[in-house]
């Protein structure tokens, strides 16, 4: 067994996918002198693969995102080096690691158990603006629910509210209500697309505005899970019952927010909150690619290996790196209740595939992995003893590394309201049970967990 782990471990791997590079090299070099041409082509080929390798592991990536594309750039030498330099060597990094935001004050706030009741009070604070309406979401898509937002932006246009919108340009590709759009810009609205997909920004194009802000007067500001579109409120259900929520936030912690929008919008700075007597003191999180790390992965990670009572975690994805594997696991060696809710129909097969196969390793180790019976858990939230973060951040890499999300982390009134919502919902799942797997199960496993930070 101990030798089975071994060859399926990340370690072995790279030093395979290494081993094989320079194989193939010395290969080229020694047995095809009567084909010269074409070895030098392909040894070039190699070459190329070489120096990605190198630029790869010298680089500051996590290392699993260094397997997964270690083993990428040796199965398609080329192809793999090319989308690699593109990818990730074509950013330009802003600074040398991620923006640790000030706390805020909050003077109180309502927390929705469905999305139904998030969208509206969303519609019922944007009918009641006075000054500003800022919304960032990954989707706006066509529906009933967008026909009342849009309704009530042009109501708040015509008083004279300022307007501006962000949406994502593959989370709201072929469903974005454009004419709607023109329409509000016509009005007075701003409307930006983050990276759009045509033309292609190749070396942004797996950077997402993935963020779900509505900020209202800089006294209020929604945050969650929910988009805006049907699914969401249960309309449709592309995907049995979908689960959702989120909360709205009120007092000074609004401005925090409403700089946020306000820097991917037009590139301003986030201003230090004035300090305040608010109810409630809460901690923004906030986290761009491009400044390298993960804010909520260091915090989610410092959060976990603090905890002894409970760590509860909603999360429709399931696919983390190893600092927060291994707190997770360490909670439970320390007699911590660590669960986690995970969708039963899911929305993505191969991601669903990534996720049970984590499900199934934490499972192995004591965590209690739950299936939401109902259909979706899309909901994004983590309670750890007294503390919890709510937001659009899904327990995955693609989130921790490679969207533009944000969130908040707030104290007990918060995490009992959210800890009451997880109970809940633990009423209408299914316990997965871990099962000893086939050594066919087991590197099936082990190749889906190797390119899931790519995915």
């Amino acid at each position: 067994m101990r030798f089975l782990r071994f060859v399926f471990s990340r370690f072995f791997i790279c030093i395979t996918v290494i081993a094989a590079l320079t194989a193939a090299i010395i290969f080229l070099c020694v047995y095809i002198h009567s084909l010269l041409p074409a070895a030098a082509a392909i040894g070039l080929a190699y070459a190329l693969s070489v120096i990605a390798a190198l630029c790869l592991l010298l680089g500051k990536s996590p290392f699993e995102f260094k397997c997964g594309w270690l083993t990428l750039i040796v199965a398609l030498p080329v192809i793999g080096a090319v989308l690699y330099f593109l990818s990730y060597l074509s950013r330009c990094q802003k600074s040398d690691g991620y923006r640790v935001l000030p706390s805020a004050g909050c003077s109180g706030f309502e927390y929705f158990a469905d999305g139904a009741e998030y969208l509206d009070r969303l519609i019922s604070l944007i009918s009641a603006a006075k000054k500003k309406v800022y919304l960032e979401y990954y989707i706006i898509s066509k529906g009933h629910i967008w026909a009342a937002v849009h309704r009530e932006l042009k109501k708040a246009l015509a008083r004279g509210v300022e307007v501006k919108i962000i949406y994502d340009g593959l989370g709201s590709a072929l469903r974005s209500p454009k004419k709607d759009f023109k329409e509000l810009k016509k009005l007075g609205a701003g409307v930006k697309i983050f990276n759009k997909l045509i033309p292609v920004p190749v070396s942004r194009l797996n950077f997402r505005d993935h963020r779900k802000i509505a900020a209202i007067d800089e006294s209020a500001v929604f945050l969650g899970g929910v988009n805006i579109a049907d699914e969401y409120a249960n309309l449709s259900s592309p995907h049995g019952y979908w689960k959702d929520g989120g909360a709205v936030f009120y007092g000074r912690i609004a401005k925090v927010y409403t700089d946020i929008f306000l820097s991917a919008f037009d590139g301003r700075e986030i201003e230090t909150p004035a300090p305040s007597e608010d109810k409630y003191t809460l901690y923004p999180l906030a986290d761009e690619p491009e400044h390298g790390g993960s804010l909520c992965e260091d915090y989610l990670a410092g959060a976990i290996n603090s905890a002894k009572r409970r760590v509860y975690i909603f999360t429709p994805y399931l696919c983390m790196g190893d600092k927060l594997g291994d707190a997770l696991t360490f909670a439970v060696r320390r007699g911590a209740d660590v669960r986690i809710i995970i969708p039963k129909i899911p929305d993505k097969k191969l991601t669903y595939a990534i996720t049970k196969t984590y499900a199934k390793r934490l499972a192995a180790k004591g965590v209690r992995v739950y299936t939401y019976t109902p259909g979706f858990m899309h909901f994004k939230g983590v309670i750890c003893d007294d503390r919890a973060v709510l937001g659009s951040y899904n327990f995955d890499y693609r989130s921790m590394r490679l969207n533009y999300e944000c969130g908040v982390s707030g104290g007990e009134k918060l995490a009992d309201e959210m800890a009451r919502d997880f109970e809940a919902c633990l009423t209408l799942c299914a316990e997965m049970e871990y099962k000893r797997q086939s050594a066919a199960a087991r590197l099936s496993g082990a190749l889906l967990c190797l390119f899931a930070p790519l995915v």
